[in-house]
């Protein structure tokens, strides 16, 4: 009886090899069935599961756990039942912002992947935030699902955070169609708002809002930090530097605690200085209310007020914060002010 060659056996052993490669890229990678791997590759469903198996055994392949956050739902179920929302998460994390935010954005990116069904449209804004939600969303192909961006842009807001390149990875991440909103976020006047909004990309971007079914906003924080005094870090609306010195003073002036899609808000809930959200190429409130569920992610006990204000609009379902901001809005001075509801809105 002739025996292998030890050239013979190497060969041998890197084609047993190669296959068990290839059958895990199929198992893991492409998520077919072994039976399926099994009917495409001619070999039995037990085969398949065997060279799975040596794939692990060799290190061909490498399974890892990505630590998420804890969870604190008994403080998570007093919001909920607080504010009446649907759902509230709340991320338990450290005291460090860094961490917060991170530990916040996993579980958002969770729960979004877990709400968003086929043939969902999903309107996104754009923050920081949001971006590390992004980022955390687990990769999936649905081409029934939309993405539509639902505030215009800025030329000053860094690529990771700008509502385009926000927008348009999540698309990707989704494997879902993009509707971009080629647009600024704000304009100097209502006039150039309605010039702009009748160019046809822009126009057909603006007629996606009504098909939403979810919204995915940030909470921007208007007011100064009240335990730094620092001038509102947590703003993308201010940090874009779309707004004039008399825009930034007339927020003061009427309040504004924080805002929602570009559209600010008092601690009561109240949307003020509407003359901006007559320059704004966003999402307007109306339309946001009619959105079927809206999941805001905000995190850090300086949003206290902020998140409290928002929550007060009545606009948002779905809540995912972390339990130091969650703690911040139960337990905040005058909280028991906003459950009443929104005022009528007026300019302030």
């Amino acid at each position: 009886m002739q025996t292998a060659t030890p050239f013979e056996r190497d060969a041998s052993r890197t084609q047993a090899t190669d296959l068990a490669t290839h059958v895990a890229r199929l198992f893991y990678d492409r998520q077919l069935s072994k039976v399926e791997i099994g009917e495409r590759l001619g070999m039995s469903r037990f085969r398949v599961a065997r060279l799975i198996d040596q794939a692990r055994e060799e290190g061909l392949v490498r399974i890892e756990f990505r630590e998420t956050a804890e969870e604190d739902r008994v403080i998570a179920r007093a919001v909920e039942e607080r504010f009446g929302l649907d759902l509230c998460a709340v991320a338990v994390t450290g005291p460090d912002e860094v961490r917060a935010l991170e530990g916040t954005a996993g579980l958002a990116a969770r729960i979004v992947a877990e709400l968003v069904g086929p043939g969902d449209v999903i309107g996104i804004a754009w923050g920081s935030t949001l971006a590390a939600v992004v980022d955390a969303v687990p990769r999936r192909s649905d081409p029934t699902l939309t993405v539509v961006q639902i505030a215009g842009s800025s030329s000053r807001l860094g690529p990771s955070v700008d509502p385009a390149a926000v927008s348009r990875q999540l698309a990707e991440r989704l494997g879902a169609a993009h509707r971009p909103l080629f647009a600024p976020a704000i304009v100097d006047d209502a006039a150039v708002r309605a010039a702009l909004v009748r160019q046809p990309d822009i126009a057909g971007t603006i007629a996606a809002f009504d098909e939403l079914s979810t919204a995915l906003v940030g909470i921007g924080m208007l007011a100064p930090d009240p335990q730094t005094g620092d001038d509102a870090p947590g703003s993308s609306l201010l940090r874009s530097g779309v707004l004039a010195p008399d825009d930034v003073a007339r927020l003061r002036s009427a309040g504004a605690v924080g805002d929602l899609v570009v559209h600010p808000f008092d601690a009561a809930g109240r949307f003020v200085v509407p003359t901006l959200a007559r320059r704004a190429v966003a999402i307007d409130i109306a339309a946001l209310r009619r959105v079927p569920r809206v999941i805001a992610v905000a995190a850090g006990a300086a949003k206290g007020t902020a998140i409290r204000g928002a929550l007060a609009t009545g606009i948002i379902d779905v809540l995912i914060t972390d339990r130091a901001a969650a703690a911040a809005v139960l337990e905040a001075p005058g909280a028991e002010a906003v459950l009443a509801g929104p005022q009528p809105e007026g300019d302030r």
